[in-house]
């Protein structure tokens, strides 16, 4: 243990006398903000990307009301007639297509259930962002029935028209906050990776080409402490970067995260994990410091696409969504979106264990690097 703790000194010591590391471990949260920050100051991020297109056959008051409502969640394209919203689907016009059918109004005033018909060539999250967002506007609408009931309906439109939508923008808020903050985050996962690399993998590799390793072999400082020292000491910095990251999009940007800061801080800590047992076991077993960093911008940049961390995997075919599962990146975005969700710790236990079980695969696979490599080999 002693040995351990003089290797994590070692590495600290040595870390603080290059200014550029220093810059670099404090200067990539700042970074990750600041691209997403102002990509979505400048508009409404996703939302904007997103078109439906509303077909009103019945023309009332309450298909009025309806369209007005759901425009101030989605931006809203109104065609005359069913043929011309095929068009606009099929030109990718637009995303979603929404028939209000002409008894809307009809079923409303009875109090019965009106039919609305959803056309889309799109599956996944954002198509049922817009299923929730219309009923959740539909829902809206048999309040507004319920005024009418009261009084009348001109008065009940003049009524809600006067009303200030605080509600709608703080929805509309909150959702942006979460948004962003899912995109901070995932270019954040990618760079905890390289970070983890470069304390932790390419430290070790550097050391064994200037043969500094082969003489620390021949001190007290046993293989074990070497490599655990060199480990806590990359999970620390990882731990530090985590923190300040979630700080700073927090206290700072005063982005809101949906989420409690503990919670976040928890599910990016073991990620920094993960990443660490991961550019290890890369290191280990790579013959060469050249060969590791290669792999390494391999890995770390493919699996960070395709898991959704850099861009959303909304986006992305049914296929690819499916693919981003065998990367680890995946399951810490999907269990921060579901603690965005206020889900319970049950249904995100299975996240935690998968990415635990990232870590074990890694670390064997390191484990048997250690095992294999017998003799002191010659690097470039």
């Amino acid at each position: 243990m002693k040995e351990m703790l003089w290797v994590i000194r070692e590495r600290f010591i040595i870390w603080k006398n290059h200014p550029l590391q220093v810059l670099f471990l404090l200067g990539v949260p700042f970074l990750s903000i600041f691209i997403y920050f102002f990509a979505y100051s400048s508009g409404d991020g996703v939302a904007d990307s997103l078109t439906i297109g509303i077909v009103d056959q019945d023309q009332s008051v309450y298909s009025e009301y309806f369209i007005s409502s759901i425009d101030k969640r989605i931006n809203v394209k109104e065609i005359d007639d069913q043929q011309e919203s095929d068009k606009e689907l099929a030109a990718q016009n637009t995303m979603v297509n929404l028939v209000i059918p002409a008894d809307f109004s009809q079923k409303i005033r009875a109090g019965e259930a009106a039919e609305l018909s959803l056309r889309t060539f799109q599956t996944g999250e954002v198509i049922d962002t817009v299923q929730t967002a219309v009923k959740t506007t539909y829902n809206e609408v048999l309040v507004f029935a319920g005024f009418a009931k009261k009084a009348n309906e001109k008065a009940a439109a003049d009524f809600l028209a006067e009303t200030p939508t605080i509600e709608f923008k703080s929805f509309d808020q909150d959702s942006r906050g979460k948004s962003m903050s899912i995109q901070i985050l995932g270019f954040m996962l990618m760079m905890l990776l390289y970070q983890a690399g470069n304390f932790g993998a390419n430290t070790i590799q550097n050391e064994r080409r200037n043969k500094i390793y082969h003489r620390l072999m021949t001190t007290p400082v046993s293989k074990t402490a070497y490599f655990g020292g060199t480990a806590i000491f990359a999970f620390s910095a990882m731990l530090f970067e985590v923190i300040f990251t979630v700080l700073l999009m927090t206290r700072v940007f005063r982005i809101g995260i949906g989420l409690p800061e503990s919670q976040l801080i928890f599910i990016l800590a073991i990620f920094g994990l993960v990443a660490v047992a991961w550019s290890t076991a890369i290191g280990v077993n790579s013959p060469s410091s050249g060969f590791a960093s290669g792999v390494q911008s391999i890995l770390f940049t493919v699996t960070s696409l395709l898991s959704g961390a850099l861009i959303p995997s909304e986006v992305m075919p049914n296929i690819m969504q499916q693919i981003a599962r065998i990367t680890p990146q995946y399951w810490v975005l999907d269990t921060i979106k579901r603690l965005q969700s206020n889900a319970s710790f049950s249904s995100i236990l299975i996240n935690i264990v998968v990415l635990l079980a990232f870590t074990l695969l890694f670390l064997s696979i390191s484990t048997y690097g250690f095992a294999k490599k017998q003799s002191m080999e010659v690097f470039d």
